[in-house]
């Protein structure tokens, strides 16, 4: 099998505590020939020294110091700056199964296609969870086949670290400067340039749930571009391939609902402009959700319970966080 450079990107800012041991696990990884991209984001703590620490423990390594433009603007700096004939991303709280990039790599010469997608373990304090624990497979498939998969959420988590991506391919699309969820907008991307995806099982990428990440901080106003790219995903859906619109329904409603749920832990959350927009969002969503046979239980009751009782609902949303966090 032949041997082609692969170039994985590491952004980097305020990441101390979690820089080495996600570098220690790239360089230790079964397919050797890489080429490592440290992004230092403009990071105010020790971050830059640890790079160019790091890179005297292995000439793989390349280090760039730039100023902070944020996630996506670090990675679309390393991709410009990358030489290999693949391109993977990881972000530096995580770290990777030492045969991810022997697996996605064989899996794109078995395919012939221009890119590959394993599954994830997250990580908590306490324990690891895989997103995924079916059957393993090894699947090719079309646009719209790769849509229905990132709609269910089932064994597609469908985020950029996951991917191993063809060096042209990976130049020609950028990630959004300024947006959150920019792994959303990149997948949209990808469908409008990509006719076959393979993905595999195997969870082999560590997403380490911490304090002050997305999922977990407060909410902002700049937790809204979910919304904006889970809709623009719905106008691609309703005008491409309407035939999802079930598991469209569904993929929405839970993106609206986790938005609305960072929201509501605000002291002062109804006075806020979002609060009306995704409670206008999720009334849209109920009666058909409600009668929508793909739709998970847990969906409907959450639901239910928000519309018959916002702060019983608040409460129990608070026990089932500090459940997920084994506070």
């Amino acid at each position: 099998m032949n041997n082609e450079l692969i170039s994985i990107i590491v952004p980097v800012y305020k990441v101390e505590k979690y820089l080495e041991k996600c570098v220690k696990s790239i360089l230790n990884q079964t397919y050797t020939n890489l080429e490592i991209i440290l992004v230092n984001d403009g990071s105010p703590d020790e971050c830059g020294r640890l790079c160019d620490e790091l890179a005297k423990v292995d000439d793989r390594i390349r280090v760039f110091h730039k100023e902070n433009g944020g996630l996506s603007d670090a990675r679309n700096y390393g991709v410009e700056r990358a030489s290999g004939e693949y391109i993977g991303f990881v972000d530096s709280d995580d770290y990777i199964h030492e045969s991810m990039y022997e697996k996605l790599y064989e899996a794109i010469k078995k395919s012939g296609t221009e890119i590959s997608e394993c599954g994830v373990t997250r990580v908590y304090k306490n324990m690891l969870r895989p997103h995924y624990e079916g059957e393993d497979y090894f699947l090719i498939l079309d646009k719209q086949e790769y849509l229905e998969e990132y709609l269910e959420n089932r064994r597609l988590y469908g985020s950029a670290w996951c991917k191993l991506i063809q060096r042209d391919l990976a130049k020609k699309i950028k990630f959004p400067t300024g947006k959150i969820y920019e792994d959303a907008f990149y997948t949209l991307e990808l469908l409008g340039n990509v006719n076959k995806f393979t993905i595999i099982s195997g969870n082999y990428y560590y997403y380490y749930i911490r304090e002050n990440s997305i999922t977990t901080r407060p909410f902002s106003s700049k937790d809204m571009d979910y919304v904006e790219i889970m809709d623009r995903i719905r106008d691609y859906t309703l005008s491409n391939f309407p035939k999802y619109k079930d598991q469209l329904l569904v993929r929405l409603t839970y993106a609206y609902l986790s938005i609305f749920n960072q929201l509501i832990e605000l002291d002062n959350y109804k006075t806020k402009k979002e609060y009306k927009v995704l409670k206008n969002k999720l009334k849209d969503s109920y009666f058909k959700v409600l009668a929508n046979k793909k739709a998970p239980k847990n969906l409907k009751l959450a639901l239910v319970l928000l519309s018959i009782n916002e702060r019983l609902y608040k409460f129990i949303l608070s026990k089932y966080k500090k459940y997920e966090s084994n506070e």
